[in-house]
């Protein structure tokens, strides 16, 4: 007699990491997530090449619903990109 197989636990979830600390008037390359659930983007991750920070608090906004996107991470550039 054979026993059935058991399924294997199920990962729990895990929240979304705390999001990175940027440093104003820089660039980053940055790594954001679509939260929006009506988007066709819904939970898609994109890297943003140079993004710049702002005041500290760079946005990455999708191009097909028009939200705000979650930021994952962000390294900042190094060298920074020349502004002319």
């Amino acid at each position: 007699m054979t026993t059935p197989p058991t399924e294997p636990d199920p990962i729990p979830e895990q929240p979304d990491p705390d999001p990175p600390i940027f440093d104003p008037a820089l660039y980053y390359r940055v790594t954001a997530r679509d939260t929006n659930p009506y988007c066709r983007n819904f939970e898609s991750v994109f890297l943003v090449a140079e993004c710049y920070s702002n005041a500290g608090h760079p946005r990455v906004v999708c191009g097909l619903c028009g939200t705000d996107m979650t930021l994952l991470s962000g390294v900042l550039l190094n060298p920074q990109p020349e502004v002319s």
